[in-house]
């Protein structure tokens, strides 16, 4: 928070940089948190009498005293018994007030007035890899959004229609909110977080309320373009991050598929790709934006799914004419000239081997193993057959999870020494060099490696530098076994232990983070760490304002405890 204070005359080491509340991730998530964090304070306008609201909800709203903000309500009192599209109570909350009724279809004003004060701004940064807008400039940029606009909306903003928007408008619409709401200053791009742990305790800290012996996390990573790295003190922590960063693959046909639609277009472009069919593997939204894309481009397609998803299932006609031509495609439906002409459903299928056939290389090997055309065995537990067909490319889209490697179990503080130098660049070096002298044997699997064990080698660099910060050892190797696979005890990319069943990897919609469900604090870590959006089961944009809003609420109410006492 400002404060009007003499500064602190503390100071951690010259490479570590205290701020109060460090974000990861700089998606929507991440965006709208910077925008409550910057001083943004929403207060309840008053409510008109003909709004069909919850009653239960209208007699809550109608006893907050006049004038008072909804960072000082009770959240979890406001938002009991709601019942919405999020298995969190205050997202449901916050949905209800930006957009009342908005399910029922009803065009109503925004019942949140949002006013600045400068008392209420929290020091922060927000670390993003990319751009302001995460994993929409990854999507295809004329794949078009489930949500329509007027839910994608954030933040003091609630115009926007009824209308989907393409993956491109939503980005460009991340990249114009930053420098709308003056929130450049807070945002570093291009860097990968590789840990956050405790940190040492460096004596008592001083009334200062940025006092930096007040830091609780140590936030720790590196710049994608330089390597340079990057070490932040903070208070508190928020994770927004990584909420479909890897695809899941199919073991037989992962060295051989794209499990990306970004690439699978690209590819589609590519002009080397013979006239042979594409294979989709999947049975939900992201399988029929990859039977879409191939339609785009006139390619037959042979599309590999079980039953279709109840997500595609529910879509209504009126409002998703593509993806309900492709749930009828594969409910059985004959194509024709009006549908996909180049449509054949193999359902219940299952991929038995992939064997690539040889092909001239005449340019880029990334691109050419991908369009390389290979002869794929399927069979048909139905009837217990098995055929062979010869396609140009493979696309799997059977699912993502998120990586959450920077989220360390090993939280003893005593073991961290700040004072350590960080040795990404020389790690990184070395690992490119291993890379380069793998090249011959990695050829033919270059795309099995980007997706899967190229993030392995990421991780293992990670764990060279997270080796050094805990144990400060330095010039150790990386603890890392063959093919790329670290022998680390713990899958800290799966987040295991963080999710709601602590034994298996945390899944955005089967198994997401276990957050306390009135500060979106996390479960399973020392009080401070806070997690929202996809990573905790929030998928939709509309859900994320609530998200942030208990974090931050929470947070200026801890900040006023702690005057007190």
């Amino acid at each position: 928070m400002k404060d009007s204070m003499r500064s602190c005359e503390h100071v951690l080491t010259d490479d570590v940089e205290y701020k109060e509340v460090v974000v990861i991730g700089n998606g929507p998530s991440g965006m709208v948190t910077s925008f409550m964090l910057d001083g943004n304070v929403p207060y309840l306008k008053q409510i008109p009498e003909d709004l069909p609201i919850d009653e239960m909800l209208r007699a809550r709203l109608s006893n907050l005293p006049e004038g008072q903000s909804l960072y000082d309500a009770d959240l979890a009192e406001l938002a009991e018994g709601l019942e919405g599209r999020s298995q969190n109570p205050i997202p449901i909350l916050m949905d209800a007030l930006l957009r009342p009724c908005a399910d029922l279809g009803v065009q109503a004003d925004s019942l949140i007035e949002w006013r600045y004060e400068s008392d209420k701004q929290i020091e922060h940064v927000v670390l993003g890899q990319g751009p302001p807008g995460g994993a929409w400039h990854t999507f295809p940029p004329d794949v078009r959004t489930l949500s329509p606009a007027a839910w994608l909306t954030l933040p003091p903003h609630t115009d926007g229609g009824a209308e989907r928007l393409s993956a491109r408008a939503v980005a460009n619409y991340c990249r114009r909110y930053v420098h709308a709401c003056k929130l450049q200053r807070y945002f570093r791009n291009g860097v990968v977080v590789t840990s956050v742990t405790l940190m040492p305790e460096t004596g008592p800290p001083c009334e200062h309320r940025c006092c930096p012996r007040k830091a609780k996390f140590l936030v720790t990573g590196y710049e994608k373009a330089s390597l340079r790295a990057v070490r932040y003190a903070c208070s508190r922590a928020v994770v927004c991050a990584g909420g479909a960063a890897r695809g899941v693959s199919l073991p037989r046909a992962a060295p051989h598929a794209t499990h990306h639609a970004a690439a699978l277009r690209r590819a589609l472009r590519h002009p080397g790709l013979s006239p042979l069919p594409v294979l989709v593997v999947g049975s939900g939204v992201s399988a029929a934006d990859g039977v879409l894309l191939c339609a785009a481009a006139a390619r037959p397609v042979l599309h590999v799914h079980r039953a279709p998803a109840p997500a595609l299932a529910r879509l209504a006609p009126q409002l998703y004419p593509d993806y309900c031509q492709v749930y009828r495609l594969m409910c059985g439906e004959r194509p024709g000239h009006a549908s996909l002409p180049g449509y054949t459903s193999l359902p219940d299928h299952v991929i038995l081997d992939v064997t690539p056939l040889s092909a001239d290389r005449t340019g880029d090997a990334d691109d050419e193993d991908l369009i390389r055309p290979k002869r794929v065995r399927l069979l048909d537990p139905r009837t217990d057959t098995t055929k062979e067909v010869t396609v140009s490319i493979i696309g799997a889209f059977i699912g993502s999870k998120p990586d959450l490697f920077f989220l360390q179990t090993n939280l003893n503080r005593d073991r961290i020494d700040i004072k350590a130098k960080c040795t990404c660049g020389r790690v990184a070096d070395e690992a490119k060099r291993k890379i380069d002298d793998k090249q011959f044997f990695l050829k033919n699997h270059w795309h099995h490696l980007k997706s899967v064990v190229g993030q392995s080698l990421q991780n293992c660099r990670s764990r060279y530098f997270h080796h050094t910060e805990l144990n400060g050892k330095r010039g150790a190797p990386a603890e890392c076994g063959g093919e790329g696979r670290c022998c680390a005890a713990e899958a800290l990319s799966d987040g295991i232990g963080f999710g709601i069943d602590r034994s298996k990897p945390v899944d955005c919609r089967a198994n997401p983070l276990a957050i306390d469900k009135s500060t979106h604090e996390l479960l399973a870590a020392p009080r401070g760490l806070y997690a929202l959006g996809p990573v905790a089961a929030d998928n939709f944009v509309r859900f994320v304002p609530g998200g942030a809003l208990a974090a931050v609420a929470h947070m200026h109410r801890a900040e006023r405890t702690n005057a007190v006492l």
